[in-house]
Protein backbone atom coordinates (compact mmCIF):
# COMPACT_ATOMS: atom_id res chain seq x y z
CA UNK A 1 0.00 0.00 0.00
CA UNK A 2 1.03 3.42 -0.71
CA UNK A 3 1.37 5.35 2.76
CA UNK A 4 -0.92 8.30 2.46
CA UNK A 5 1.21 10.57 4.37
CA UNK A 6 4.05 12.83 3.91
CA UNK A 7 6.59 11.90 5.96
CA UNK A 8 8.59 8.80 5.64
CA UNK A 9 6.97 6.66 7.80
CA UNK A 10 2.99 6.00 7.92
CA UNK A 11 0.88 7.19 10.51
CA UNK A 12 -1.76 5.57 12.95
CA UNK A 13 -3.94 6.68 15.43
CA UNK A 14 -5.03 4.46 18.14
CA UNK A 15 -8.00 4.92 20.60
CA UNK A 16 -7.75 3.79 23.92
CA UNK A 17 -4.54 2.40 23.03
CA UNK A 18 -2.76 2.94 26.55
CA UNK A 19 -3.96 -0.38 28.07
CA UNK A 20 -4.79 -4.36 27.90
CA UNK A 21 -5.94 -4.73 23.75
CA UNK A 22 -5.71 -1.17 23.09
CA UNK A 23 -1.88 -1.36 24.37
CA UNK A 24 -1.26 -3.87 22.04
CA UNK A 25 -2.36 -2.55 19.16
CA UNK A 26 -0.08 0.56 19.85
CA UNK A 27 2.58 -1.92 20.03
CA UNK A 28 2.34 -3.94 16.88
CA UNK A 29 2.35 -0.88 14.83
CA UNK A 30 5.24 1.10 16.37
CA UNK A 31 6.72 -2.38 15.46
CA UNK A 32 6.29 -2.27 12.34
CA UNK A 33 7.50 1.47 11.87
CA UNK A 34 4.21 3.59 11.97
CA UNK A 35 4.45 6.72 14.00
CA UNK A 36 1.39 6.58 16.28
CA UNK A 37 -1.17 9.33 17.95
CA UNK A 38 -1.80 7.13 21.32
CA UNK A 39 -4.68 8.11 22.25
CA UNK A 40 -5.91 7.73 26.17
CA UNK A 41 -9.17 8.73 28.36
CA UNK A 42 -7.41 8.60 32.41
CA UNK A 43 -4.64 6.27 31.65
CA UNK A 44 -2.41 9.04 31.62
CA UNK A 45 0.63 6.91 33.39
CA UNK A 46 0.33 3.95 31.35
CA UNK A 47 0.18 6.25 27.61
CA UNK A 48 3.58 7.94 29.18
CA UNK A 49 5.32 4.99 29.69
CA UNK A 50 3.91 2.91 27.03
CA UNK A 51 5.08 5.50 24.42
CA UNK A 52 8.25 6.25 25.93
CA UNK A 53 9.48 2.50 25.70
CA UNK A 54 8.08 2.16 21.74
CA UNK A 55 10.02 4.88 21.18
CA UNK A 56 13.39 3.69 22.75
CA UNK A 57 12.40 -0.11 21.24
CA UNK A 58 11.72 1.02 17.24
CA UNK A 59 13.15 4.59 16.95
CA UNK A 60 9.26 6.06 16.02
CA UNK A 61 7.59 8.69 17.38
CA UNK A 62 4.46 8.35 19.80
CA UNK A 63 2.74 10.74 21.15
CA UNK A 64 0.05 10.43 24.08
CA UNK A 65 -2.99 12.39 24.03
CA UNK A 66 -5.80 12.96 26.64
CA UNK A 67 -9.61 13.13 25.48
CA UNK A 68 -12.56 12.10 27.01
CA UNK A 69 -14.79 10.14 24.75
CA UNK A 70 -17.58 10.92 26.58
CA UNK A 71 -17.64 14.93 24.87
CA UNK A 72 -18.77 14.69 22.10
CA UNK A 73 -16.09 17.16 20.34
CA UNK A 74 -13.43 14.67 21.58
CA UNK A 75 -13.16 12.30 18.22
CA UNK A 76 -12.50 15.37 15.94
CA UNK A 77 -9.79 16.58 18.43
CA UNK A 78 -7.96 13.98 18.53
CA UNK A 79 -8.01 13.50 14.45
CA UNK A 80 -6.37 17.11 14.63
CA UNK A 81 -4.09 16.34 16.65
CA UNK A 82 -2.82 13.16 14.94
CA UNK A 83 -2.58 15.77 11.58
CA UNK A 84 -0.90 18.60 13.64
CA UNK A 85 1.47 16.63 15.18
CA UNK A 86 2.64 14.11 12.12
CA UNK A 87 0.90 15.78 8.96
CA UNK A 88 -1.41 13.16 7.78
CA UNK A 89 -3.23 9.95 8.73
CA UNK A 90 -2.69 6.11 7.15
CA UNK A 91 -4.37 4.48 9.45
CA UNK A 92 -7.03 4.90 12.41
CA UNK A 93 -7.86 2.02 15.31
CA UNK A 94 -11.19 2.87 17.10
CA UNK A 95 -10.14 0.54 19.88
CA UNK A 96 -11.90 2.43 22.68
CA UNK A 97 -14.52 1.11 24.71
CA UNK A 98 -16.56 1.04 27.50
CA UNK A 99 -18.12 -2.11 29.09
CA UNK A 100 -19.79 -2.08 32.64
CA UNK A 101 -21.61 -4.93 34.32
CA UNK A 102 -25.42 -3.60 35.91
CA UNK A 103 -28.51 -5.99 36.47
CA UNK A 104 -30.99 -4.91 33.65
CA UNK A 105 -33.47 -3.64 36.54
CA UNK A 106 -30.08 -1.15 37.72
CA UNK A 107 -29.14 0.36 34.80
CA UNK A 108 -29.72 4.48 34.61
CA UNK A 109 -29.94 6.38 31.90
CA UNK A 110 -26.50 7.72 32.59
CA UNK A 111 -25.30 4.32 32.09
CA UNK A 112 -26.74 3.62 28.94
CA UNK A 113 -25.88 7.39 27.66
CA UNK A 114 -22.24 6.91 28.82
CA UNK A 115 -21.58 3.68 26.99
CA UNK A 116 -23.29 4.97 24.36
CA UNK A 117 -21.30 8.02 23.76
CA UNK A 118 -17.97 5.86 24.05
CA UNK A 119 -18.73 2.70 22.14
CA UNK A 120 -20.98 4.23 19.24
CA UNK A 121 -21.32 8.36 18.84
CA UNK A 122 -17.31 8.30 19.42
CA UNK A 123 -16.91 6.05 16.74
CA UNK A 124 -18.97 7.57 14.45
CA UNK A 125 -17.45 10.93 14.79
CA UNK A 126 -13.91 9.87 14.24
CA UNK A 127 -14.80 7.87 11.11
CA UNK A 128 -16.54 11.14 9.84
CA UNK A 129 -13.43 13.41 11.19
CA UNK A 130 -11.12 11.02 9.41
CA UNK A 131 -12.21 10.63 6.42
CA UNK A 132 -12.61 14.41 5.43
CA UNK A 133 -8.17 13.94 6.01
CA UNK A 134 -7.18 10.99 5.30
CA UNK A 135 -5.74 10.37 1.86
CA UNK A 136 -6.24 7.62 -1.06
CA UNK A 137 -5.61 4.52 0.90
CA UNK A 138 -6.86 5.48 4.57
CA UNK A 139 -7.86 2.85 6.62
CA UNK A 140 -9.98 2.64 9.43
CA UNK A 141 -10.48 -0.34 11.67
CA UNK A 142 -13.41 0.06 14.54
CA UNK A 143 -13.42 -2.80 17.28
CA UNK A 144 -16.51 -4.58 17.40
CA UNK A 145 -17.71 -7.39 20.20
CA UNK A 146 -18.77 -11.04 19.71
CA UNK A 147 -20.91 -10.28 22.84
CA UNK A 148 -23.17 -7.96 19.88
CA UNK A 149 -24.19 -11.22 18.98
CA UNK A 150 -24.61 -12.95 22.76
CA UNK A 151 -27.98 -13.47 24.92
CA UNK A 152 -26.21 -15.09 27.56
CA UNK A 153 -25.45 -11.54 28.81
CA UNK A 154 -28.11 -9.69 30.38
CA UNK A 155 -25.81 -7.77 32.74
CA UNK A 156 -24.01 -6.27 29.67
CA UNK A 157 -26.97 -4.68 28.19
CA UNK A 158 -25.52 -1.44 27.20
CA UNK A 159 -22.65 -2.73 25.84
CA UNK A 160 -24.17 -5.78 23.99
CA UNK A 161 -26.83 -3.20 22.11
CA UNK A 162 -24.14 -0.48 21.71
CA UNK A 163 -21.37 -2.56 19.98
CA UNK A 164 -24.72 -4.14 17.59
CA UNK A 165 -24.48 -1.26 15.90
CA UNK A 166 -21.06 -1.47 14.98
CA UNK A 167 -21.46 -3.45 11.73
CA UNK A 168 -24.41 -1.08 10.37
CA UNK A 169 -21.90 1.45 10.81
CA UNK A 170 -19.14 -0.09 9.03
CA UNK A 171 -21.10 -0.75 6.50
CA UNK A 172 -22.92 2.49 5.95
CA UNK A 173 -19.30 4.11 6.56
CA UNK A 174 -17.76 2.38 4.05
CA UNK A 175 -19.75 2.81 1.57
CA UNK A 176 -19.84 6.62 2.01
CA UNK A 177 -16.04 6.66 2.08
CA UNK A 178 -15.11 4.85 -0.53
CA UNK A 179 -13.23 4.50 -3.14
CA UNK A 180 -10.59 6.38 -1.12
CA UNK A 181 -10.92 4.99 2.51
CA UNK A 182 -11.72 1.56 3.42
CA UNK A 183 -13.51 0.73 6.38
CA UNK A 184 -13.40 -2.80 8.34
CA UNK A 185 -14.09 -4.10 11.67
CA UNK A 186 -12.85 -6.76 14.27
CA UNK A 187 -14.76 -8.18 16.35
CA UNK A 188 -12.99 -10.69 19.22
CA UNK A 189 -13.74 -13.29 20.64
CA UNK A 190 -12.80 -13.81 24.64
CA UNK A 191 -9.42 -12.50 25.08
CA UNK A 192 -8.00 -11.13 27.97
CA UNK A 193 -10.37 -12.09 30.33
CA UNK A 194 -11.13 -9.70 33.09
CA UNK A 195 -9.25 -10.81 36.48
CA UNK A 196 -12.14 -11.70 38.32
CA UNK A 197 -13.90 -13.47 35.89
CA UNK A 198 -14.09 -17.58 37.59
CA UNK A 199 -12.05 -19.94 35.55
CA UNK A 200 -15.41 -22.66 36.06
CA UNK A 201 -17.27 -19.49 34.06
CA UNK A 202 -14.41 -19.21 30.82
CA UNK A 203 -14.30 -23.29 31.12
CA UNK A 204 -18.02 -22.98 30.43
CA UNK A 205 -17.76 -20.22 27.77
CA UNK A 206 -14.60 -22.19 25.96
CA UNK A 207 -17.36 -25.62 25.41
CA UNK A 208 -18.91 -23.82 22.92
CA UNK A 209 -15.94 -22.21 21.07
CA UNK A 210 -14.36 -25.00 18.10
CA UNK A 211 -10.85 -24.00 18.59
CA UNK A 212 -11.05 -24.84 22.19
CA UNK A 213 -9.18 -21.79 23.61
CA UNK A 214 -9.55 -18.59 24.84
CA UNK A 215 -7.99 -15.73 22.13
CA UNK A 216 -4.28 -13.89 22.69
CA UNK A 217 -3.95 -10.73 21.87
CA UNK A 218 -1.89 -11.72 19.03
CA UNK A 219 -4.96 -12.90 17.56
CA UNK A 220 -6.50 -9.54 17.35
CA UNK A 221 -3.68 -7.76 16.05
CA UNK A 222 -3.02 -10.28 13.06
CA UNK A 223 -6.35 -9.44 11.86
CA UNK A 224 -6.16 -6.44 12.01
CA UNK A 225 -2.74 -5.94 10.45
CA UNK A 226 -4.53 -8.33 7.34
CA UNK A 227 -7.43 -5.45 6.86
CA UNK A 228 -5.01 -2.83 6.95
CA UNK A 229 -2.97 -4.25 4.25
CA UNK A 230 -5.66 -6.23 1.86
CA UNK A 231 -6.83 -3.46 -0.61
CA UNK A 232 -9.83 -5.40 -1.86
CA UNK A 233 -11.28 -5.31 1.06
CA UNK A 234 -13.83 -3.02 2.85
CA UNK A 235 -17.27 -2.87 4.75
CA UNK A 236 -16.44 -6.47 6.59
CA UNK A 237 -17.02 -7.48 10.40
CA UNK A 238 -13.80 -10.52 10.17
CA UNK A 239 -14.73 -12.15 13.74
CA UNK A 240 -12.20 -13.54 15.77
CA UNK A 241 -13.76 -15.86 18.09
CA UNK A 242 -12.11 -18.95 17.70
CA UNK A 243 -15.52 -20.06 15.59
CA UNK A 244 -18.13 -19.47 18.64
CA UNK A 245 -20.43 -17.70 16.33
CA UNK A 246 -20.92 -21.26 14.82
CA UNK A 247 -22.18 -22.83 17.83
CA UNK A 248 -24.70 -19.74 18.34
Amino acid sequence: MTPVSASPRRVALITGGARRLGAEITRSFAARGYDVLLHYGRSEEEATRLAADLARLYNVTVTPFAADLEDASAPASIVRAAIDTFGALDVVVSSASLMQARAVNDVTADDWDRTEAINLRAPFFLMQAAGKVMGKGGVIIQMADHLAEETGFPHLIPHQVTKAAIPQLVATMAAVLAPDVRVCAVAPGLVLAPDHLPESTIAAFLRDVPLARSGVPADVVQAIHYLVEAEYVTGSVLRVDGGRHLRR
